[in-house]
């Protein structure tokens, strides 16, 4: 048959009382104002929980990442808390990886040399910004190592 309603026994659509065209218009111009929604709220939904349960603090120490693949790459720490470390870098980082890290925490002191903190983060996002490639991650450490970075913190919420 030609109809396929009749075919299966259905009952014809009702008529829209909008075009095709104007629905189109309208799912447009819906998209466009959500993607203006989050680009003004930098990619974040202004409802959208806070997923951190420890404070960072903004930093900027070298460190160091081995890739899945093998490759290390060198990244820069932007922020880090207790349980979490911001990294940028300029090479792409897999979002939700599991990686070694290690940082070069800097001296407590003029006479001190800066401490090698290793540890192996998860990452749990990644995005580019212009040129660079941020990425949000959980960390574990070894205690001396939590330590170090535990003081840092308390020194720099001050």
């Amino acid at each position: 048959p030609e109809d396929i309603d009749d075919m299966f026994d259905l009952p014809p659509l009702p008529e829209s009382a909008q075009s095709a065209e104007s629905t189109l218009e309208a799912a447009e111009a819906a998209l466009a104002a959500e993607l203006a929604s989050t680009l003004d709220a930098h990619g974040v939904a202004g409802d959208a929980p806070d997923s951190r349960t420890d404070l960072r603090v903004a930093v900027s120490w070298p460190a160091r990442m081995q890739l899945p693949d093998g490759r290390v790459i060198d990244v820069r720490v932007r922020n880090v808390s207790e349980g979490g470390v911001g990294l940028m870098s300029a090479e792409p980082i897999p979002g939700g990886t599991v990686v070694d890290l290690e940082m070069r925490v800097p001296p407590f002191d003029q006479g001190d040399e800066s401490t090698t903190v290793t540890g192996t983060i998860k990452t749990t996002y990644t995005v580019a910004q212009g040129a660079e490639i941020l990425c949000g991650s959980t960390w574990q450490a070894a205690p001396a190592g939590l330590e170090i970075v535990s003081m840092w913190i308390e020194r720099l919420r001050r």
